[in-house]
């Protein structure tokens, strides 16, 4: 198993134990392993233009992303997740 998967499963079980009452988490933390910013883009049939005026992200930042120069993190990881997952959901709630 990977080390991803053995730290997935640690946080799984702490999570069990603190929703039981054996135990009680200070923190939250979501993981959320890597994935391919173009392919997720292509996925939607968007140009980089269109992608990233439809879900708020900078032109410049997305390009970094697709070329590997930079990583997106936190809150921008998550969201770019939930788009893959479902577009339509977040296009819904962004035009609300």
């Amino acid at each position: 198993m990977s080390d991803f998967g053995k730290r997935l499963i640690a946080g799984l079980e702490e999570v069990l134990a603190d929703v039981r009452g054996e135990i009680t988490l200070n923190r939250r933390t979501v993981i959320v392993e890597d994935f391919d910013v173009g392919q997720i883009r292509k996925k939607n049939n968007m140009t980089q233009e269109q992608f990233s005026r439809e879900f708020g992200f900078q032109l410049r930042t997305l390009q970094q992303w697709e070329q590997k120069r930079r990583r997106p993190s936190g809150a921008s990881r998550v969201l770019l997740k939930v788009i893959n997952y479902a577009p339509d959901v977040v296009q819904k709630a962004l035009h609300h």
